[in-house]
């Protein structure tokens, strides 16, 4: 669309050129009144000619005529079709959008495009996870339509907007707003429409922290505590942040991932204990954790008796874990 328009102007610039070039050479008039003369001829507003014309000047002036007239209405039909296309793309993209946010159900809503936002939803997408971002900066706006995220324009505080961004429908959301207060409205407004959601925000004061849990976050990261931690941790032990950062896929590997699933009421695994489960036989991973209520279990026995409810954390690869999800999981296919 733009190289056509920038090739009509040329032309158009061409025929101007021209007819003031012409015009000087043929009735040797000063170059202002050549440019003059081209002007009023191409415009047809009807004035006298600047000079008095000899046949050679009027057949020249016809001709001009005629094609600047069509190069003007050839510019005005690029630039009409460049705006109705340009606006009909945007309505019929927001259009689509609307319609996919509509759709979507059990998805991840991002308040907040910045630094760790992005991080947020990159990892997101590698986990092939729906997400919504919710951004008010109109050119980080145009920059997730371009990658095709969906994306809601506004502010993450406005009810409105978090209920475009199907926060209602929603399984979790991400504050990662620059302010700790706008943090703790989005959550306060969040938690109203969606008892359910899993809420993790960010903090940006030390003090913030125990406001956001109040406000309704089920978890709390501080990025300058947390690359503090890790910082230490790479200095001392780095084998061990080497192994999370594989088994997270954050090295760029994907042999050996970190996945939680839920052990349902109607699961075939409730009642039996690890050892008679025989998780790594039949499935190939290693359950690392549980976690049964608010209480945290690494390094299970084999003797404990899974319930409803459990929540494990299994090691394997992607294959096994898919394999385990499918017998454990009521309702998937083998």
């Amino acid at each position: 669309m733009r190289s056509r328009l920038a090739r009509t102007a040329a032309y158009l610039a061409a025929v101007v050129d021209g007819g003031t070039v012409g015009y000087r050479l043929i009735e040797h008039a000063g170059w202002w009144d050549s440019f003059y003369m081209t002007a009023i001829t191409l415009t047809t507003v009807g004035y006298r000619e600047v000079f008095p014309l000899t046949a050679a000047g009027q057949a020249f002036t016809v001709v001009l005529l005629v094609t600047g007239l069509g190069m003007i209405l050839l510019a005005a039909t690029e630039l009409g079709r460049s705006v109705v296309e340009g606006e009909l793309r945007q309505l019929l993209g927001q259009a689509r959008r609307s319609r996919m946010i509509e759709h979507l159900q059990d998805h991840e809503v991002v308040c907040g495009w910045g630094r760790m936002g992005r991080a947020v939803v990159e990892e997101l997408q590698r986990g092939h996870r729906p997400v919504v971002v919710i951004e008010r900066n109109p050119e980080k706006v145009r920059e997730l339509q371009a990658t095709q995220v969906a994306v809601v324009p506004g502010d993450a505080t406005d009810e409105t907007v978090l209920r475009s961004a199907g926060v209602s429908r929603a399984r979790g959301l991400v504050a990662c707003l620059n302010d700790d207060a706008h943090n703790v409205y989005t959550i306060l407004t969040a938690r109203s429409l969606n008892e359910r959601l899993f809420i993790v925000a960010r903090a940006g004061e030390e003090g913030a922290r125990q406001r956001l849990l109040r406000a309704g976050a089920d978890r709390v990261v501080n990025p300058y505590h947390l690359g503090g931690l890790r910082l230490a941790h790479l200095l001392v032990k780095p084998a061990v942040v080497d192994f999370l950062e594989f088994s997270l896929g954050t090295a760029g590997q994907v042999e050996l991932e970190l996945e939680q699933v839920l052990i349902g009421r109607d699961n075939p695994l409730v009642g039996v204990t690890l050892r008679e489960a025989d998780l790594r036989r039949r499935s190939g991973i290693g359950v690392v954790a549980l976690r049964r209520g608010e209480r945290l279990l690494p390094n299970p026995e084999a003797s404990t008796r899974l319930e409803a409810g459990d929540l494990l954390v299994v090691l394997g690869n992607r294959a096994q874990i898919e394999q385990f999800e499918r017998v454990a999981v009521p309702g998937e296919e083998a």
